[in-house]
């Protein structure tokens, strides 16, 4: 007897396509943006409501053709449910995640001449593996879409006052299904995100049918290491220093020894190494500077941010060291006196916890070129 069933819905086909379609467009994006990994290994917990597709229509005419009258069929289709799970991301835009979810117990009851007392219950738990793709649409808002597979463990069972037999239906079963889903969540911090989410888990029912149970959920996501330690600096032979614009306003008188040089660092645009006309101005007061301390030796650091590929980042970062050495050898400093070196988006001033936003005050603040002047 065709006993507990739940409707195959085709609307989750397009659900599925439209789900697909968000992944691709994901991808494209991420594209982009390689080799970065935003903040690593994290885990979550999600709490909520679960709601299941119980076949009435299907049960009762069952009973009816056995010769019973179902004057009601009372349905309890909905629970909580929650998932447990833990997940990588590995690039700015996709992450993999895998854990346990339960999601609740479902049953009817029919009441029908002759008393029957008969009744179905059935309960959906497993383990899951899911490739979920995140879009940033703000500092700290994000919407996600997931797909994945699915371990589904069922436990059916259902009982009479002996006017049916039900033993052959009461059924333990596991089998592998598909899940998708959509959410949004929010950065409460660099390591704390709340993630409110709905889900689609594919399952059967234990008499053959296909069918679907949606969980609706709010959940809590810490990410681990997602603070970076603060930047260290360099090692040099002698101290080095650094201060804003206004201290640096006219030439300086020859400095004995052991004193240090005072010169602001340039900062440039994303992804260029050109100067612009009031870092000119600023690098002209550095090379008066210079000019008035000729035993001074000055090492360049350049340095990019957290966007773009390591590779790229240490390529741009060198490209900006020599162009502060180009402009200020062009302003009549021996080249000699010059050392220059990238670091790329090693040893940021700021962390970027949204390497994305490239006008972020981090991000500006980390596209750099960094002075460090020896008195010999």
């Amino acid at each position: 007897m065709k006993n507990l069933m739940i409707r195959h819905d085709c609307s989750s086909l397009l659900a599925v396509n439209g789900c697909l379609l968000l992944m691709l467009s994901f991808n494209s994006l991420a594209s982009s943006e390689t080799d970065y990994k935003a903040n690593g290994w994290h885990v979550g917990i999600n709490l909520g409501q679960s709601s299941a597709k119980i076949d009435g229509d299907s049960i009762k005419a069952n009973l009816e053709n056995t010769g019973f009258d179902v004057n009601a069929l009372n349905q309890d289709r909905h629970d909580q449910g929650y998932k447990l799970y833990a997940g990588y991301k590995f690039s700015s835009y996709f992450v993999l995640e895998a854990g346990y979810f339960d999601l609740g117990r479902f049953s009817f009851n029919a009441n029908t001449l002759p008393v029957s007392n008969y009744t179905g219950r059935t309960g959906v738990k497993g383990w899951n593996l899911d490739l979920v793709g995140i879009l940033p649409i703000s500092d700290s808002w994000s919407v996600l879409a997931r797909v994945g597979v699915t371990r589904n463990d069922t436990k059916t069972r259902f009982s009479s006052n002996g006017l049916i037999n039900t033993s052959v239906n009461n059924q333990d079963n596991s089998y592998t299904k598909h899940k998708f889903g959509l959410g949004v969540q929010y950065d409460i911090s660099d390591a704390f995100i709340v993630r409110l989410e709905a889900e689609r888990y594919r399952m059967d029912d234990l008499v053959g049918n296909d069918g679907d149970v949606d969980l609706y959920t709010l959940g809590v996501v810490y990410r681990f290491g997602s603070r970076q330690p603060q930047p260290v600096p360099t090692t040099t032979p002698e101290p080095l220093t650094r201060v804003a614009t206004e201290q640096v306003t006219q030439a300086s008188p020859v400095i004995p020894e052991p004193e240090v040089l005072v010169l602001e660092d340039v900062h440039f645009n994303f992804d260029t190494a050109e100067l612009n006309n009031d870092t000119k101005v600023m690098l002209r007061r550095h090379a008066t500077t210079l000019k008035a301390n000729p035993k001074a030796r000055v090492r360049i650091a350049g340095y990019t941010s957290a966007s773009g590929s390591a590779a790229y980042n240490q390529a741009l970062s060198e490209r900006r060291a020599e162009s502060i050495k180009a402009f200020l050898v062009s302003e009549g400093i021996n080249a000699n006196r010059f050392k220059t070196i990238g670091f790329g988006q090693r040893n940021p001033a700021k962390y970027e916890a949204k390497p994305s936003a490239l006008q972020s005050d981090a991000a500006k603040a980390n596209m750099r070129g960094l002075f460090e002047i020896i008195i010999e």
